[in-house]
């Protein structure tokens, strides 16, 4: 009886135990018997109770799942929690069945949705509910949505109030700073769900259809992943009446237009904070997107939104895009930012190309050719085919090994690897990294010169500090973009990756060169943008993050080097010299300098970088003499700004031949390359002609700058003269300096060059087609600088336009002593009729002496060597008397002098002096009487008339 009794008691215990926790789980305020376990119809009815009695149905659901889920396996749990997320569904598809929901706001389902995922919302989602009403609406049917998922699209997309198009709204409506946990919660939630990712796909949230004007816009504004990109802090630009103008980015003017007044550690901090928030965003996108990615059919749409806003995004490669309409109609550079970041960390797993796995290597090439993304059959190529007319394409072929070309065989289907590394290439081509850099150099320019200028007792001084505030801001968004060591580790690792598989599509052996001596077919159909990248990121990173080249692991920065030195060494393989010349201005960058130019660790991995490489020593010379000739022979097929552009490319050619010229290895290999006469002198040649052409170009606009400032001088007439004038002359001033600064700069750069090589290499420089030439631009150089009409020059801002007359008068004279040591090199001095002046050399002598110039042993030098150049003139004037009745067939047509070496040009029949037309051919390989192809090679000697002139000389000296 007792044990009855206590069974009996221990019964009930448990009866009201369970019952206690159904009561409360359904919070339930009643007295209610209980089955136990409790019956589905027992809880029903308590449900229906409750559901009739809470003002807000939706939220006593979500609470009594939560209480529901803290009761682990139990029958009743599971059922409650089933009938939670079946009435929930309705409640959110028909709420005003439900009491205290009679008059529900439009948006009542989003709202409810959000305010679960919100992180301070009091309302919060329990684990598992969102996925199980997804799953509910997915089945769910009702007369109200015939449709296959009608309930789940209705909710997600049904109309401008669905969870989608409120997401996007939200989110339009935010900033990168702001707190969006909850919309990309959402959206997790909904990659999730295959039918409700399958409904997204088909709608016009996902990429729209048609034709718009400003489809690049579109898509990032109205597009549900364009709304999470969208967010950044980049700062943009648009077009106001004609000009552009920049945007003042509203994170900009939150976080940072009070920073002119910050010091630096609080600016830091400030820059930090947005970037944190900026990297979580891409992060969260980057999670989102790989939700989707994880299922095949998603993969593909995934991939054509991509390839699809990249295709509308193309006109900002186009010439001028910063000009006119063209800029209104594509995405804002933060949103493209965002995707190449997402892009980037999608290629992270295999990018590393010395892992085990090698994953890389399943990298399939014949994307490029493939038309199943984007098209780019009309980007230029490496080594494009175009024809010439002689039936040979750019690459020398003729049309019969054209015809024999190897065939590619494009793949019909492509892996993820394929997808995510072209996908980024071409998203970094959009991106135009070259252009961003171009912009926060121009911003970090101005703000230094406002800076510079900014004067405390002006009246305008507090409008000044305005606008340096606004720079200021402007340039803390770019430096959270750009200077993101996330974005900077990334893109470098992609380079690396770039370059390797570069390499490994021109079919280079383990020891990297030599190259095959033809490129692969795949190797020739690669576009330009695919070298591009890597150029683009290491001037980056260059130009705003030195210390990361610094401290680069050495097996990143051989690759990258080898990728710098076969590429730009190959004019079989990299056709366009302008191309080559970004490979040798991105390897100037790498040369390590002082700490005023950033050099923190005195180049850390740089430090030996050209001295030890085993490519650059063997083919870094032959290939900065060969760029210098070939940017100005080949360069005009590709630009049509060819003159100038030259100049741009060889200053990074004369930085990395002045630089390497410190170690003894690549000044055996200057000599060695000397020896290659005809390169040689043509190399030389152009030298010259860019001396001539610059110093001409700076020493006249120094005349015109003169003028100017003389008629300033005189107050009272310029005064005089109207507003327009003056402002208008004033412009022509600035222009003056400017276009003064760039001759006289590249003049001293080229002739700090030829000091350098004249230091070890002489003969080149004395040869009969060169030494006249060579003498003359010295002897006018001097006479210029140091001649009675020198005082013309003299400027009332020389700094402004990079006048040194002193460092280039002391230039000039250690070319002219370099060249003294050669016994030739006097008569071509003064043979010199032009500009051979002995009094002006005394001027140049007293010059350096007095200004200390050079030390004393020079001077004596310089003197010395002024006796010499009078007595070689003395014995040219006798000679010259002797000869002076010469006949006409001994004398050159064209100089008028005395042949020493005649030859007979076969395309026209005339005789001239070998070292007259082999100056000619220097710069143009035409016959100069008929202009028919002419080449050293078809001369042909004329021994007899040459036997006669000696017989004649001969005769005349004694």
């Amino acid at each position: 009886m007792v044990k009855e009794s206590r069974r009996a008691i221990g019964e009930f215990s448990l009866w009201m135990a369970s019952t206690r926790q159904v009561l409360e789980v359904l919070d339930s305020r009643e007295a209610v018997n209980l089955s136990s376990p409790p019956k589905h119809h027992e809880i029903d009815g308590i449900f229906l109770s409750n559901l009739k009695s809470n003002k807000d149905t939706f939220v006593y659901l979500v609470q009594t799942f939560s209480r529901a889920a803290q009761h682990g396996d139990q029958d009743w749990a599971h059922y409650v929690k089933r009938q939670c997320v079946a009435y929930s569904a309705l409640a959110l598809l028909q709420p005003g069945n439900f009491a205290g929901a009679s008059a529900p706001p439009p948006d009542y389902a989003s709202l409810k949705l959000f305010l679960l995922l919100e992180e301070s919302g009091q309302l919060r989602a329990p684990p598992g509910f969102v996925q199980e009403l997804l799953s509910k609406l997915e089945t769910l049917e009702l007369p109200s949505y015939p449709t296959p998922h009608g309930c789940l699209k209705s909710l997600t997309l049904g109309n401008s109030n669905s969870v989608i198009p409120s997401t996007i709204s939200r989110l339009s409506k935010k900033q990168v700073t702001d707190n969006i946990a909850a919309e990309f919660l959402m959206m997790e939630e909904l990659c999730n769900n295959k039918a409700a990712m399958k409904l997204l796909f088909e709608s016009q949230y996902w990429n729209p259809k048609g034709v718009s004007f400003n489809m690049a816009q579109v898509i990032e504004m109205k597009t549900i992943l364009g709304s999470f990109l969208r967010l950044s802090c980049y700062p943009e630009s648009q077009i106001v009446a004609g000009q552009l103008q920049p945007i003042r980015h509203p994170v900009g003017q939150d976080c940072f237009s009070d920073c002119v007044h910050k010091a630096k550690l609080d600016i830091d901090s400030s820059v930090s904070q947005v970037r944190t928030f900026l990297q979580a965003s891409q992060m969260k996108t980057l999670n989102m997107m790989k939700i989707m990615l994880k299922e095949p059919s998603a993969q593909q749409e995934v991939f054509s939104w991509i390839a699809t806003v990249l295709k509308h995004n193309e006109i900002r490669l186009k010439l001028g895009y910063h000009v006119g309409y063209l800029m209104a109609r594509s995405s804002s550079t933060g949103f493209l930012f965002n995707l190449l970041s997402v892009l980037l960390k999608l290629c992270k797993p295999f990018a590393d190309p010395d892992h085990p796995k090698a994953l890389w290597h399943k990298i399939d090439s014949t994307w490029l050719l493939s038309k199943h993304r984007m098209d780019l059959s009309n980007e230029t190529r490496l080594a494009t085919t175009r024809g010439n007319a002689q039936g040979e394409n750019e690459a020398g072929e003729t049309q019969e090994e054209m015809d024999h070309e190897e065939h590619i065989e494009v793949s019909k289907s492509f892996g993820t690897i394929s997808e995510y590394f072209f996908l980024a290439l071409r998203c970094l081509n959009i991106v135009h990294l070259s252009q961003q850099i171009k912009d926060y150099a121009k911003i970090s320019r101005e703000l230094q010169e406002r800076n510079q200028s900014l004067n405390q007792s002006s009246e305008d001084f507090h409008e000044r500090m305005a606008e340096i505030a606004v720079l200021v801001e402007r340039r803390l968004c770019y430096d959270v973009v750009l200077m993101d060591p996330n974005l900077v580790d990334d893109l470098l690792l992609f380079a690396r990756l770039i370059a390797r598989w570069l390499l490994r599509v021109a079919d280079a052996p383990p020891t990297i060169l030599p190259l095959p001596p033809k490129p692969s077919a795949m190797f020739k159909a690669i576009p330009e943008f695919c070298v591009e990248g890597v150029t683009d990121i290491l001037r980056m990173v260059a130009q705003t993050n030195i210390p990361t080249l610094e401290l680069m692991g050495m097996p990143t920065l051989q690759d990258l080097f080898n990728f710098l030195m076969v590429f730009s060494s190959n004019d079989v393989y990299i056709k366009n010299p302008y191309l080559r010349g970004k490979l040798l201005e991105v390897m100037s960058l790498l040369i390590p300098r002082g700490r005023n130019e950033g050099f923190e660790l005195g180049g850390g991995s740089l430090a030996t970088l050209f001295e030890e490489h085993d490519i650059a020593r063997k083919f870094l010379v032959p290939t900065l003499i060969r760029f210098y000739v070939d940017i100005e022979v080949t360069g005009r097929d590709y630009s049509n700004n060819q003159f100038y552009e030259k100049f741009h490319y060889r200053h990074y050619m004369a930085e990395l031949l002045m630089y390497i010229m410190k170690f003894p290895y690549y000044i055996t290999a200057l000599k060695k390359e000397s020896e290659n006469v005809g390169e040689f002198v043509r190399f030389i040649n152009m030298m010259l002609n860019d001396i001539i052409h610059c110093i001409d170009e700076g020493l006249l606009k120094l005349a015109d700058i003169r003028k100017i400032e003389f008629e300033r001088a005189d107050t009272q007439a310029w005064n005089a003269k109207p507003e327009e004038e003056r402002n208008q002359e004033e412009q022509h001033l600035q222009t003056m300096y400017g276009q003064a600064g760039w001759g006289l700069q590249a003049a001293t750069e080229v002739l700090t060059m030829m000091e350098k090589l004249t230091k070890h290499v002489l003969d080149p420089f004395l040869r009969a087609e060169l030494a006249d030439r060579v003498a003359a631009m010295l002897n006018y150089v001097l006479k210029t600088i140091a001649g009675p009409r020198c005082i013309e020059l003299k400027v009332q801002h020389p700094e402004k336009c990079y006048f040194k007359p002193k460092e280039l008068l002391a230039l000039v004279v250690e070319v002219f002593m370099n060249l003294a040591k050669h016994d030739k090199f006097a008569l071509a001095v003064v043979r010199d009729e032009r500009s051979y002046d002995h009094e002006v050399l005394v001027k140049v002598h007293r010059l350096i002496r007095t200004h200390a110039l050079e030390d004393e042993s020079f001077c004596q030098q310089f003197l010395d060597y002024m006796q010499v150049l009078q007595e070689s003139k003395q014995s040219q004037m006798e000679l010259d008397a002797k000869i002076e009745e010469a006949p006409d067939e001994f004398l050159d047509p064209i100089t008028q002098d005395i042949m020493t070496d005649p030859v007979i040009l076969p395309t026209s029949g005339n005789v001239m002096d070998r070292q007259a037309i082999m100056r000619h051919l220097l710069s143009d390989e035409t016959d100069p009487f008929n202009r028919m192809k002419l080449t050293p090679d078809m001369l042909q000697p004329a021994e007899d008339l040459k036997k006669r002139i000696e017989e004649f000389l001969a005769s005349r000296r004694t």
